[in-house]
Formats: structure tokens, sequence, C-alpha cells
């Protein structure tokens, strides 16, 4: 809800005129928020919690404690470096966060306690989460009453869990190899000619997107994994099964091997520095993951068809999550591409398809929340509520969805701008949808807080 209302005050903002430390401030704020603390941390928890049910494994422990508490002391640490003005927005383009140093936009102390803030979100995200999953599929001892649902992992659902976590693992050591040095530099505890090869802005820039974008990738793998898991559970003739397991896991290993370099895509600009067959490499692939994602949608719809489908809150959620993350999908194909990221990149459109893939995958996971409920807390969620709260939150995100694309194509910059014409009316539209988005929230919450405990 934070996260929303600081997304909201940024239409505001600009309508009002209120100046660009304030937009700037927010979006970073509101990047940070979105990303972290909530989009990423309600992954772990359903994630672990279903590992824990299928495999009879237990999902506490010192690495646990670790991910929620660098998690959040990092997003903690953050937020203060934002309010005492590191405003880098959601993407740290290094060495900009530096030269913000020297031009006298935030302080020294601002930038080191930013950078050490999202050093702990780092490690809780390529580190402790993952090591604690993969612990809990290959190494940890079985506890048969803790076992709930049994899948072996040749399973759909674990595949996908695994090859999340991995691709985190994977992509994201280069990541703490380069950015390790540069903080203790920044700490004094390291002379500057130590880190001279990690802090060339090519070199930094190529491992960040290696990264941040198959950060983006694994969460997609692992939340398809975890409908293909949850789906069977809440098929109409108790089958428990999927329309094809082979289709399912050919799916996951398409969107593994066609998303890992599509991050590629990202460096559009960066010829002559890296050769651009590295872009059009990244375009290509990006195009690949429709494949993979049409073999999603196949599985998913064939096996409502065969199977039926049991319409309760948290299968319209998940459903309504998956339709949004696929349209979602389009836009990021369209803007993969070399020649239209050049017209779109700069604009809302770019924005828009972050926020929308976040929101997707969000909804997603709290749809995952509504069918693990009962099983978490012996409580049943208020239905009629549950389902008012999946209307809006379908509406809010059309809505937002649309207007981003539509302003985007208009040339409505992402940054702070003079609105006038057609982005006014653009940003009120943010605005509206903003405001339904927020008031989906509310009602989610209110669905948890208005449940009843089951009767036996």
């Amino acid at each position: 809800s934070i996260a929303a209302i600081l997304g909201l005050s940024m239409p505001a903002i600009q309508l009002f005129d209120l100046g660009s430390h304030w937009y700037y401030q927010n979006i970073t704020l509101h990047g940070a928020a979105m990303a972290f603390p909530f989009a990423f941390q309600l992954m772990v928890a359903m994630s672990l919690h279903r590992a824990g049910a299928c495999l009879g494994k237990r999902a506490d422990g010192i690495l646990v404690a670790l991910t929620y508490i660098l998690m959040n002391v990092g997003a903690l640490l953050l937020t203060v470096a934002v309010l005492m003005g590191f405003h880098v927005t959601y993407t740290v383009m290094f060495p900009l966060p530096v030269v913000g140093v020297m031009t006298g936009q935030w302080s020294m102390s601002a930038l080191v306690l930013g950078f050490t803030g999202i050093a702990f979100v780092l490690i809780s995200m390529i580190l402790t989460y993952p090591i604690k999953i993969l612990r809990m599929s290959f190494f940890e001892k079985k506890q048969e009453e803790l076992q709930l649902a049994e899948r072996s992992m040749k399973d759909p659902g674990m595949i996908g869990m695994v090859m999340g976590v991995l691709v985190l693992l994977v992509t994201g050591i280069p990541l703490l190899s380069i950015a390790s040095p540069i903080l203790l530099y920044l700490y004094g505890i390291i002379p500057a000619e130590w880190i001279a090869w990690a802090a060339t802005p090519v070199v930094f820039e190529f491992i960040f997107y290696i990264f941040a974008h198959n950060l983006m990738e694994a969460m997609a793998i692992m939340i398809i994994g975890a409908v293909y898991a949850t789906l069977p559970l809440c098929t109409a003739d108790g089958s428990r099964r999927l329309y094809s397991d082979k289709i399912a896991n050919l799916a996951l290993w398409i969107l593994l091997v066609t998303s890992l370099t599509s991050f590629f895509h990202h460096f559009f600009t960066m010829y002559p520095a890296l050769p651009s067959t590295f872009a059009y490499h990244g375009n290509i692939m990006s195009y690949g993951t429709a494949i993979g994602g049409a073999l999603t949608i196949f599985t998913i719809l064939a096996t409502i068809w065969k199977h039926g489908l049991v319409a309760t809150p948290a299968v319209f959620l998940i459903l309504g999550g998956f339709v949004m993350y696929i349209l979602d999908g389009v836009t990021a194909i369209v803007i993969s591409n070399v020649a239209w990221n050049f017209k779109l990149h700069g604009t809302v459109w770019a924005g828009g398809h972050a926020m929308s893939v976040l929101i997707a995958i969000s909804m997603l996971w709290m749809g995952m929340l509504y069918y693990h409920y009962p099983l978490m807390t012996n409580r049943t969620i208020d239905d009629s509520t549950a389902r008012k709260c999946i209307k809006y939150f379908f509406l809010s995100f059309v809505g937002l969805f649309y207007t981003f694309l539509a302003a985007g194509a208009s040339g409505m910059p992402r940054r702070n701008a003079n609105w006038e014409g057609d982005w006014l009316i653009y940003g009120a539209l943010l605005g509206v949808f903003g405001t339904i988005l927020i008031y989906s929230f509310y009602l989610y919450f209110a669905s948890l807080r208005n449940s009843k405990a089951l009767e036996f």
C-alpha cells in the first residue's frame, strides 16, 4: 500500500508542479518499496511455505531469519538514504550515484548508507534465500509430519522453484563480486586503485543488468512453477494433474534458456562500447520467451478445459495475475526491439512495463496467499470482500497498463517534465486508476482481517 501511495504521488507532483526534488525522491522510494520488501518478500514467504509443505522440510532456521532481517534492514537503510537526498530512481546507473556526490546533489554519507542498504537486500536475494531453497530441495532431512502434498523434483512446480533460485544465485554472484570491492572502498577499507576494474562503467552496467533483468525472469519462472503446482489442486474432477507435465516442463526450460541472455536488449545504446550484435541477440531471445509463454498459456487453458476448475477467489486472483503477466509480456517484447527501444525507453512505456510486471507477479503471489491462508492460519478469507478486491485489482491494472502504453507512445517522459496537452489527461488517468489500485489493496487486507476461524 505504501508503494502504491508513493506511485500515486508522482502524477500528483507533476500535475501540481511540486518540483523535481519530490518527484525523484518518491520514484526512488516507490521502486524500492514495490520491488524489494513487497513483491520479492511475498515470493520468499510463499515459496518457503510451499517448499516445506511439498517436501516435508522445515521452512525456518538461520538462513530464513537472515533473509528477512537483511531484506528489511536493507530496505530501511535505503529509505533513510533516499530521505537524505539519495535520489537514484529504481535503477542504480553506476557511476551516476558517485557523480551525484561530486556535483553536490547528495552527500557521501547518503551514498554509503544507500549502497549498504542495497548490499543487504542483494545478499538476501542472491545468497541466503536461494541457498535455503536449494538446501530444502536436495539436502535437508524430510519430516513426514510436515509433508502435506508430496511432490517429486520432476514435478513442474518444483522444477520452476529450483530454476528460479538458481537464476538468482548464478546471475547474482558476479554482481556481488563487483559491488563488494566498491563498497569496501567507500568504507575506506581498500584503496581506490584496487577497484578500478570494478568501477569501469561498462563492466558494472554489464554485470548489473545480468542480475537486474534476470531477477525479474527468476521471479517469473518461480511464479509460473507455483501456478503449475497450485492449479491441479483446484481442478473440479479431483484429478490433481496438469494437462501435460512434459509441455509444462518444456515451457519452463524455454523460458530459462531464452530469458537468461535476453538481458542484452538493455544495451541498445552501448555501441560501440559493446558490439551491437549483443542488443540484437537480446531482441531475438526476448521474442523467444514468447514461445515459453505460449506453451504456458496452452497448458493452463488445456488443464482447465480437461479437468474443470473450482471457482474460488484464490483461483480468480491467480489466473487474473497471470493474464496481467502475459499482457505485460507483450509490452516487454515490443520494447526489447532495438528500434522501438530508442523510441520508447525514455517514456513512461518503460516505467509502466516495470511496474506492470511487479503488480502482476505480486497479484499472483497474493492469490497464492489466498489459497494457502486456511492452512497457514486455520482461518478462511472473507469470500465476498475477496471477490470485490479482485474486480478492482483487475480494473485498476488494465487502466494503468493501457494508460502507460498510450502515454509512452505519445512520448510522455518518465522523468520530471512539464506536462501539457494529452500528457495532462494521461496523468489524470494514472491518478484515477492508481487510486482504484490502492482501494483494491485495502479490500485485500480487509478480506484477510475479516477472515473467520475454520470449524472442524
